[in-house]
C-alpha cells in the first residue's frame, strides 16, 4: 500500500511541469447557421479540450507546440483544423457519419469503430449514471443487445448478475468478466447459509460507484474476448473510468439522486377463512392432541362467522379468543387481515457524490467522493456504500513516458432479511399466517415492538402458538444478517513510447477486500430453536499484471499494420474462516461467547494463470481489416498433485480471427453513409477448473451447509468433533487429473448499415456458438467408495440474434430526438450431458426444479429432440395424448390436453373403499418439462429528447416470454391461503366435505374410461 501511494505521489508531481500556452476561442454552427450547443473541442494528441455552451462558443487553452484542434458532435463529420496565428477559429460542420472514434477492445486496446470485425457495444457514462441504480450492472438493461441482467431480489443490497448471449458451461460461473480500466476485478457473490435459507447477498460489481465510470464496453462474441482466453467465453464488460482534463482548471462537480421503490405485486390471497381445517377452528394456545400441525393452515370457518371473546389475558390478539357468534362470550365480531399488505414499506436510495478535477497540460487529476444509501421494502433491511476514489495520468520526457493510476477505496454492507424456505425465513411466516391472526397484534409500528413478536413470558408470538413458521417482526428483529465490505482496487501503468512502431507498456492491477458476516438467530427461531451465531470471515486479494509491447504504422500507401505482444500473470488468493456457535445460554445477548458449542472451519482457495498473447491487425485501403489474435494460458489448477510439473499438460492456445470490410467506400451514395460486413471465428475457454478438481481431498465433515456434511438440511446434523473425537472422510466427490477447462467456439457474422448521414442506423449480428468438455459432477456407483466423480463430458450449443437500430427523427441545432433499439434472441441447446446421464439439477426445490436435460434418442443412439438449457422439470397432471382420446405415458406430454379425471373408490368416508381424491385430477407418473424460463427475446427502446441545455431520457426494457413455475402459490393453496381456496364445498353434518353438493368440477375425461367427459 505504501509504495502504491509514493508511485502516485511521483505522478502527481509530474503538475510541476508546465509550459506557454495560448487561448484559443470561436463558435462552431451547422450548415444553416445555426449554434451546435455541447459539441467537443479537443486539441490534438492530447486530452485537452472543452464543450460549446448554448450558443455554440467555445474557449481552449492550446499548450505551447499543439497546432491542431478537433471539432466533433454526433450525428456531424469530424474536423480537424490547423489553428493559424488569429486566437479566433469559427468552425462548420457538416451532418456525416463518424467512424475513427476509438473503442476500447481487450485488453483495453483502443481501435477505429470500422476497423473491428464483431459487435462491440458502448454505453456512455451518462447513460450509466442517468439510470439512478445502486448497481452499475442494472443500468447496462435494455441498452445492449444480448445483455440479460437479473436482480438477486428486490431487497436492498442484493446482487444483479450480468449474462451475454446465453450460457456457455452447465455448473460454472456463466456471469461476465468484469474489466476496469485494463485489469480484471473479482465479481464474486459469497454465500454464508445452507442451500434453502440465507439472505440476498450483494456480489462485487455492487462496489462500483456508477457516477465514476467513463463509459462501459460490452464485448459479447469469442472473437472480441479471446485475448482474455480461458476466461473468455462468458463475455467481458469493460469498465472506463473517468480522468481530469488537461488544460483545465479545478472543477468541482456535484449529485444528487433519490429514488423510491414500492411492491407492485402481491399474492392472491383470500382473506374469507380462518385457520383450522375441515371448518374446525384451531386456536394457536391450544394443543390439539398432538395436532399442531393443522393451525398451519386455513380450512377453518369463515371468519365473519366468529367473534373475539374479550378475554384481556389472551395474549395472541388485544381484543381477545376467536369463538362462533353463537358462543356466549362471543362481544366483538372478528376482524380479517392482510398481512403481507401491512408489512411492507417505501423504500428508497439516496447518492451523492462529488468530484474535483482538472489538469495542467501534461496531467490530470480526479478526486471522487459518493455515498449511497438504500433502504429496502422490508423493515430494517438496508445497504449502505461510500466510495472514495483517486485517478491521475502524466506526461513525461516530451510526452515519451506516460503514467496513470487509479485508486478506489470502497465501504459496503448493511443488514439483510432470513429469506428461502426455511423456517425463520421471512416469507413463509408472512404468507401462510391465516387471514384471522394479526402479526402486527394491532400496534402502529410492529417492527419497533417487541410486542407484535413475542408474548410475556418471552418466547415467540405467531399464529401457530410458536412453532412452525417465525412471525416475520420476529424475523426482522432476531434473525439479522449484518455484513461489512472493505475493499481497495487500482492499477498502475507505466507506457514509454519508442515510436510509433514501439510502446512498451506494463500495468500492475491489484484487488482485496475483507468482508466480515454475522448471521444471528434467537432462542426460539424455528430455524434453530436453540439460538445461533454464525461468523463469517472472507479475506480476498489478487493480482493482474500486464507486460505488452504494441505499436502501428504503413508498410505501404495502401497496407496499415498494428500489433501487440504480451504477457500476463493473473493470480488470486481467498480464505474463508467460518464460526459457528450452537446453543444460545441466554436468550438476548447473541455473540459467541454467549454460546454452548463452537464449530470453525478454515478453507483457502487459490490460482494462477501464466499467459503469452499476440494480436496483428491488418488494414487495405481504409476498407479491408483483418485481425488475428492468440493467446496461451498455463492453469495452476490443472496441475495434478505429487507429479511432476509438466507444462503440455497444463496449457491451453485460444486463436481467432475476424475480418472486417467497409463495402460503402466502393460506393458513392447520398442516402447510404456507412455499410460494413462483419465476419469472426475463434476459440475461448470456459473458465479454469476449481480447485482440487484434479484429485480427491480429505474433509472434515463439520460443516452443515456444505455438500459433505452428515447433515439432512434441514439440522445440524452430526458434526466433528463428535464426543470429543476427531473426524475425516473421502470428500465423496472423485477427482479427475485428466480435467481440462471447457473450450467454446464461435462463429459470427454482422452488417452494419447506416443511411442519411447517420440520421438512420442497423446493426445486425447473427451467432453461432458450441461449448465442449463441460466439466460435470455426475452420480456414480456407490460401490466405488464415492457418490460423484469429476470429468469432462457434454455440449452446449447456442445460436442467436441481435439487431441494433438507431434513428435521430428530428435533428436541430437547438432540438434533438435520438431513438435506440436493442433487441436479440438466442435459444441454447443440451448437445450432450454425460453417458447414462439423464438429466443434471441446476436450482429448485422439491418436486420440480431446472434441470439441464439430455436429448431423447432413437433405438440407434440417434438425437430426436434436443432441449434448451434450464428446463423447468416437474410433476404435472394426466392429459390426454393418445389420437384415440385416452393417456398413454409413453408417449409425448400434451400441456393443451384434457385433464384425466380420478373417479375411483367412493365419496363415502365411511366406506372401505373411500377415495378422498374423487373428483380430482390424476398426477402423471412421469416427470414432464412443464416449462421454459428463457425469455423469447429482449428488446430495450432508449428515447433521449435534448432541448438547449436540458435532456429528457425513459427506457422501456422489455423482456417477452419465458415461464415461471409459481412454487409459492401451490403451496399457499395447499395451506388455504390463496384466493383460489376461496371456491370452497360445503360441509355436511360430519364435517366433511358434501360431494352431491360440490360447487367446483375438474373439466376433463373420466379414468375408468378414458373417454366420458366430466361435467
Amino acid at each position: 500500500m505504501k509504495k502504491l501511494l509514493l508511485v502516485w505521489t511521483l505522478v502527481l508531481l509530474g503538475t510541476s511541469t508546465l509550459l506557454a500556452q495560448r487561448t484559443v476561442r470561436g463558435t462552431i454552427t451547422d450548415a444553416n447557421g445555426e449554434a451546435l450547443f455541447g459539441a467537443s473541442v479537443l486539441v490534438k494528441g492530447t486530452f485537452t479540450g472543452t464543450v460549446t455552451d448554448i450558443d455554440g462558443a467555445y474557449e481552449v487553452s492550446m499548450p505551447d507546440g499543439a497546432s491542431t484542434l478537433v471539432f466533433s458532435y454526433t450525428g456531424y463529420t469530424t474536423q480537424e483544423v490547423e489553428v493559424g496565428a488569429s486566437n479566433v477559429l469559427d468552425v462548420v460542420l457538416q451532418e456525416g457519419v463518424t467512424l475513427e472514434a476509438a473503442v476500447v477492445t481487450a485488453l483495453g486496446i483502443q481501435r477505429e469503430e470500422k476497423a473491428i470485425g464483431y459487435a462491440v457495444q458502448k454505453v456512455d457514462g451518462d447513460d450509466v449514471v442517468g439510470a439512478n441504480t445502486v448497481s452499475a450492472l442494472d443500468a447496462l438493461s435494455g441498452k445492449a443487445a444480448g445483455v440479460q441482467i437479473t436482480s438477486a431480489s428486490g431487497a436492498a443490497g442484493a446482487a444483479s448478475r450480468i449474462v451475454l448471449r446465453g450460457q456457455t458451461t452447465f455448473n460454472g460461473n456463466n456471469e461476465a468478466l468484469i474489466v476496469i480500466d485494463g485489469v480484471r476485478v473479482d465479481n464474486s457473490e459469497n454465500h454464508t447459509e445452507r442451500s434453502l435459507g440465507g439472505v440476498a447477498n450483494s456480489n462485487r460489481a455492487m462496489d462500483i460507484n456508477p457516477n465514476d465510470i467513463e463509459s462501459i464496453t460490452v464485448l459479447k462474441g469469442a472473437a472480441a474476448t479471446a485475448l482474455y482466453g480461458v476466461e473468455g467465453a462468458r463475455g467481458v464488460v469493460l469498465i472506463t473510468t473517468k480522468k481530469g482534463n488537461k488544460g483545465q482548471g479545478i472543477s468541482v462537480d456535484y449529485s444528487t439522486n433519490y429514488t423510491i421503490s414500492e411492491v407492485n405485486k402481491l399474492q392472491d390471497l383470500q382473506t374469507t377463512y380462518a385457520q383450522g381445517v375441515s371448518g374446525i377452528y384451531f386456536d394457536p394456545e391450544v394443543n390439539y392432541g398432538g395436532l399442531n400441525f393443522f393451525k398451519a393452515t386455513s380450512f377453518g370457518p369463515r371468519i365473519d362467522t366468529m367473534s373475539y371473546d374479550g378475554a384481556t389475558d389472551y395474549p395472541y390478539h388485544p381484543n381477545g379468543r376467536l369463538v362462533g357468534q353463537s358462543d356466549p362470550n362471543a362481544k366483538i365480531p372478528a376482524e380479517s387481515y392482510r398481512n403481507d399488505e401491512n408489512f411492507f414499506q417505501r423504500g428508497s436510495m439516496w447518492s451523492n457524490n462529488l468530484s474535483l478535477s482538472g489538469g495542467s497540460d501534461v496531467t490530470t487529476y480526479r478526486f471522487s467522493f459518493g455515498h449511497t444509501t438504500q433502504t429496502g421494502i422490508v423493515p430494517k433491511n438496508n445497504y449502505k456504500r461510500t466510495n472514495v476514489g483517486l485517478a491521475s495520468t502524466t506526461e513525461l520526457f516530451d510526452n515519451r513516458l506516460q503514467a496513470s493510476t487509479s485508486i478506489n477505496y470502497v465501504r459496503s454492507g448493511g443488514r439483510r432479511i432470513q429469506q428461502g424456505s426455511n423456517t425463520s425465513g421471512l416469507m413463509l411466516g408472512l404468507l401462510r399466517t391465516s387471514a384471522s391472526f394479526d402479526n402486527a397484534n394491532g400496534l402502529e409500528n410492529p417492527e419497533d415492538d417487541p410486542a407484535s413478536y413475542t408474548l410475556p413470558d418471552g418466547s415467540q408470538r405467531n399464529y401457530r402458538g410458536g412453532a412452525g413458521y417465525d412471525n416475520p417482526y420476529w424475523v426482522v428483529n432476531n434473525s439479522p444478517f449484518n455484513d461489512e465490505v472493505n475493499r481497495m482496487y487500482g492499477n498502475i501503468r507505466l507506457a514509454w513510447d519508442f515510436s510509433n512502431w514501439a510502446i512498451l507498456s506494463t500495468t500492475l492491477g491489484t484487488d482485496f477486500y475483507s468482508d466480515i458476516r454475522k448471521q444471528e438467530f434467537e432462542i426460539g427461531s424455528n430455524n434453530v430453536p436453540a439460538g445461533q451465531v454464525l461468523d463469517d470471515q472472507w479475506f480476498y486479494r489478487q493480482l493482474d499484471a500486464y507486460l505488452n509491447l504494441t505499436g502501428s504504422g504503413s508498410l505501404s500507401e495502401d497496407l496499415s499494420l498494428s500489433y501487440n505482444l504480451g504477457g500476463n500473470l493473473f493470480q488470486y488468493y481467498q480464505k474463508n474462516l467460518y464460526t459457528q456457535g450452537d446453543g444460545l445460554n441466554f436468550p438476548g445477548f447473541r455473540e459467541l461467547t454467549n454460546t454452548s458449542a463452537i464449530t470453525t472451519v478454515n478453507t483457502i482457495d487459490r490460482q494462477k494463470t501464466a499467459s503469452l498473447f499476440g494480436s496483428v491487425d491488418f488494414g487495405f485501403k481504409n476498407m479491408l481489416y483483418l485481425t488475428l489474435t492468440g493467446r496461451n494460458d498455463w492453469i495452476s489448477t490443472l496441475i495434478v498433485p505429487n507429479k511432476e510439473f509438466n507444462a503440455g499438460e497444463i496449457d491451453v492456445f485460444y486463436p481467432s480471427a475476424s475480418l472486417s470490410f467497409v463495402f460503402s467506400e466502393l460506393m458513392e451514395s447520398t442516402w447510404l453513409s456507412f455499410a460494413k460486413l462483419r465476419l469472426s471465428v475463434a476459440q475461448v475457454g470456459g473458465g479454469a477448473p476449481a480447485s482440487f478438481l484434479t484429485s480427491t481431498t480429505f474433509v472434515a465433515p463439520s460443516q452443515p451447509l456444505l455438500i459433505y456434511s452428515l447433515d439432512d438440511g434441514w439440522t445440524n446434523g452430526i458434526l466433528f468433533p463428535f464426543k470429543g473425537n476427531s473426524g475425516f472422510t473421502f470428500l465423496p466427490r472423485k477427482g479427475s487429473e485428466a480435467l481440462v477447462p471447457s473450450i467454446t467456439t464461435d462463429y459470427e457474422a454482422g452488417l452494419d448499415l447506416r443511411f442519411f448521414n447517420g440520421r438512420l442506423g442497423i446493426d445486425g449480428t447473427y451467432y453461432i456458438r458450441k461449448s465442449k468438455d463441460q466439466i460435470l459432477t455426475i452420480p456414480i456407483d456407490n460401490t466405488t467408495g464415492f457418490q460423484r466423480a469429476v470429468l469432462n463430458s457434454g455440449s452446449l450449443s447456442t445460436n442467436g440474434t441481435e439487431v441494433v437500430l438507431n434513428i435521430t427523427p428530428v435533428r436541430t441545432p437547438g432540438f434533438s430526438w435520438d431513438i435506440g433499439v436493442n433487441f436479440s434472441t438466442w435459444k441454447t441447446y443440451v448437445d450432450e450431458l454425460a453417458e447414462g446421464v439423464p438429466n443434471q439439477y441446476l436450482d429448485g426445490f422439491t418436486g420440480t426444479g431446472i434441470y439441464n436435460i439430455a436429448p431423447d434418442l432413437d433405438e440407434n443412439g440417434n438425437v430426436t429432440n434436443r432441449y434448451e438449457y434450464g428446463q423447468i422439470l416437474g410433476g404435472a397432471f394426466q392429459r390426454v395424448n393418445a389420437s384415440d382420446g385416452t393417456y398413454d405415458p409413453n408417449l409425448p406430454y400434451n400441456p393443451d390436453g384434457a385433464l384425466v379425471i380420478d373417479d375411483s373408490g367412493s365419496t363415502d368416508p365411511n366406506a372401505a373403499d373411500y377415495n378422498p381424491n374423487y373428483g380430482y385430477p390424476l398426477a402423471d407418473p412421469i416427470a414432464r418439462v412443464i416449462g421454459n424460463p428463457k425469455p423469447d427475446f429482449l428488446m430495450g427502446i432508449n428515447n433521449t429528447i435534448r432541448y438547449k441545455g436540458l435532456s429528457l431520457s425513459f427506457l422501456f426494457d422489455i423482456k417477452q416470454g419465458g415461464e415461471m413455475w409459481n412454487g409459492t402459490a401451490g403451496a399457499l393453496t395447499f395451506f388455504g391461503m390463496t384466493a383460489l381456496t376461496e371456491d370452497r364445498d360445503p360441509l355436511n353434518a360430519e364435517g366433511f366435505s358434501d360431494y352431491e353438493n360440490a360447487t367446483h368440477v375438474f373439466e376433463g375425461v373420466l379414468a375408468s374410461d378414458n373417454a366420458t367427459t366430466n361435467t
